[in-house]
């Protein structure tokens, strides 16, 4: 891009902000409904999240070396689609009340 580091900066974070929110948003909500339901859950949430934050970057770069960087975006878009079905599925039977 043509244009001076004054000019970059912010359109990065204006291209980027939308995506963060959005991929930040699945665990805070996950975390209220674990302590709305069952909070003695809610330790475990976090270790699974933070072992997950770990083993998963490590696994992005060499998912990223052996097939590319395509084949990691899909992956991740697959795990979010299946963490959003879950959380939906997980919702609706806590509104039903089972």
């Amino acid at each position: 891009m043509p244009l001076p580091d004054i000019a970059k900066i912010p359109i990065s974070l204006a291209l980027v902000a939308p995506l963060a929110f959005c991929m930040g948003m699945p665990f805070p909500l996950a975390l209220s409904q674990i302590a709305a339901q069952t909070p003695g859950l809610l330790p475990w949430a976090w270790g699974i999240n933070g072992c997950a934050s770990v083993l998963s970057a490590i696994l992005a770069t060499l998912l990223a070396m052996s097939f590319g960087f395509r084949a990691v975006v899909l992956i991740a878009l697959a795990l979010y689609l299946l963490a959003a079905a879950t959380f939906r599925v997980s919702a609706d039977a806590a509104a039903v009340g089972g």
